[in-house]
């Protein structure tokens, strides 16, 4: 009798290593898809902080024109080139204080991703876990600093400079007669998605500290690490 519930433990034992084996690798598989989306998060975090299509003008605007962070872009004549100013470097161009917090916030909101992007060098010499736990607060940091931004930013509106394209009627909260450009909504998508890549890497970070580290044993074998 002993030796059918020998081979029955056996059996038991190499069907627990294999669903064990199969759950590192879905779960490696799940972190290298949220390292893929954090770099795709980064460059489009990139993208939202150069370019000046926050707010523009629509059909209705005496000037055509429109507006990011910290540039804005004005055409100087019916259909001639669009004149841009404005340098993050240069706190003086950019037209009020609204739009120069919102300017930094995004920008540290980049910095961090970037530093995110960074840390996988650490998944070579660091525990998995405290990896995916560390960039899951950058990530975090990074989702609130742009939904400040977007909360931020219709409180510039009432400039001067603004009310050149969108008409005397804009002000706070109030475009006029502009429209809210692509860049403005796609800064609002990244809030979300940077609250879920947060969520996910809490979520990846737990997981991992329940694989276990070295499991059982064959008679004749060494402990199988993973």
């Amino acid at each position: 009798m002993r030796e059918p519930e020998s081979r029955e433990t056996q059996y038991q034992s190499n069907m627990t290593k294999i669903r064990h084996t199969n759950y590192v690798r879905n779960s490696r598989a799940v972190v290298v898809l949220w390292a893929f989306f954090t770099i795709v998060f980064l460059i489009l975090n990139i993208v939202v902080f150069i370019q000046p299509q926050w707010i523009g003008d629509s059909g209705e605007s005496a000037v055509a024109g429109f507006f990011g962070l910290y540039r804005r872009c004005e055409e100087m004549a019916i259909e001639d080139d669009f004149v841009c100013t404005g340098d993050f470097f240069d706190f003086s161009t950019i037209l009020n204080s609204y739009f120069k917090a919102c300017a930094v916030l995004v920008g540290v909101s980049c910095l961090l991703f970037i530093v995110c992007v960074g840390c996988f060098f650490l998944f070579l010499v660091l525990n998995t876990a405290t990896v995916l736990q560390t960039c899951a607060w950058f990530q975090l940091l990074s989702g609130i600093l742009m939904l400040i931004s977007c909360i931020l930013y219709p409180a510039g509106w009432d400039d001067a400079g603004v009310q050149v394209v969108c008409g005397l009627q804009a002000d706070k909260f109030d475009l006029g007669v502009c429209d809210i450009r692509w860049g403005f909504i796609l800064a609002i998508v990244l809030v979300f998605d940077a609250f879920i890549l947060s969520i996910l890497a809490f979520v990846l970070a737990a997981k991992q500290a329940n694989l276990l580290p070295e499991v059982y044993k064959d008679s004749d074998k060494e402990p199988i690490k993973y």
